[in-house]
């Protein structure tokens, strides 16, 4: 464990070994040159420094563990020699979980979001998001920053040191602090390194609304009831959704659609067609796009939960090795040569590339 964590604290250059921000020399297959893309912050792919940070569900609480990709090892992060780790008051693997958001590094810190609740002199009710920064392990946690009346985190992506997310700022009854139906919809940004917090208003009443991912220089925010709209990461520009939208399913619900690695996916009713940088089509006809936010474009091939894999350079559907995935699994990302295959909890695979695929006999 304490070499682990070595290899954690020692770690110079972050996120340049999985997802969108892949660049291997010895690679063909890798994004649009020079293309970096949000990631995603959550319970199944929270990428950071050579692993990934995940939560485990303890009987004393949550707890911050790491999963090294080249040791294929986790440590829980606490900074105390032979913690026993079930006491939230001193282990500092404790205590990082935010809503909906993970913690996550940037530079050579870790931070991390948490809730905290406060009655003014009229008795109405504020919420606040107060960010904390810490050592890699955990500790010297200090309060960071606070953002003012945020009741929740609906969806969060971090790109370099900046952190976009979608919140709802709901209005609630002084006195009971119940909420009243109304309130207001924002994408916001934080940039950790910086301290600088900005939001823009979606909607005038609540929503909830999820960061589909990043295309072209923008994020696609939906609510699958009436927002579609597009930000724009430069400028700020909030404006309609402009690429197309997926069909409906026989439920009247939207056909899967995915946004990330210099791709954007939709489904034209049994058809799937997947757009690169440069807006050049790929139409794959009676081909479903997974119903799994998930599944995103990995080293220059989208991994279908079906058995099969497109690769985005040349539009061939390629089979899988059986069983290569394993049910209620993806590709998380790439590293190293191989790839990384994330189940439930902390459950990790690593893949060699010339074993994901089943070629042909000669």
């Amino acid at each position: 464990m304490k070499k682990l964590l070595a290899i954690i604290l020692s770690v110079l250059l972050l996120l340049t070994s999985c997802g969108g921000e892949e660049k291997v020399d010895t690679v063909e297959k890798e994004y649009a040159e020079g293309y970096e893309t949000a990631r995603r912050n959550n319970n199944w792919s929270n990428l950071n420094l050579n692993g990934m940070l995940y939560i485990e569900d303890n009987v004393a609480g949550l707890r911050l563990w790491f999963f090294d990709f080249d040791s294929m090892k986790s440590a829980i992060l606490c900074a105390r020699p032979n913690c026993p780790h079930d006491d939230p008051d001193v282990c500092t693997a404790f205590g990082v979980q935010g809503e909906t958001s993970h913690p996550t590094v940037v530079g050579n810190n870790l931070y991390f979001i948490r809730s905290n609740y406060e009655w003014d002199k009229d008795e109405k009710l504020h919420t606040y998001k107060d960010i904390y920064k810490a050592e890699l392990d955990g500790s010297s946690r200090i309060k960071y920053d606070t953002l003012e009346d945020i009741d929740y985190i609906q969806d969060l992506v971090i790109k370099g040191s900046v952190a976009y997310f979608t919140v709802i700022e709901e209005e609630n009854e002084a006195h009971t602090g119940v909420a009243t139906g109304n309130g207001e919809t924002y994408i916001c940004s934080y940039d950790f390194t910086n301290k600088e917090y900005n939001k823009w208003q979606l909607t005038d009443y609540p929503a909830l609304p999820s960061i589909l991912g990043e295309y072209n220089g923008g994020l696609y925010i939906q609510d699958y009831n009436d927002i579609y709209v597009r930000f724009d990461l430069e400028t700020g520009e909030i404006s309609d959704w402009d690429m197309p939208i997926s069909s409906l399913n026989e439920y009247e619900v939207t056909k899967p659609m995915f946004a990330s690695g210099g791709y954007y996916g939709y489904m034209d009713g049994d058809n799937a067609v997947i757009v690169d940088s440069e807006g050049n089509e790929m139409v794959f006809e009676n081909y479903e796009l997974p119903d799994n936010i998930a599944v995103l474009p990995v080293n220059g091939y989208y991994f279908n939960s079906d058995g099969t894999a497109i690769d985005l350079s040349t539009g061939e559907i390629l089979e899988l090795n059986k069983g290569v995935i394993p049910k209620y699994s993806f590709v998380l990302c790439y590293h190293d040569g191989s790839y990384i295959i994330h189940g439930l909890g902390s459950n990790f695979k690593k893949v060699p590339e010339d074993e994901m695929f089943k070629r042909s006999e000669p």
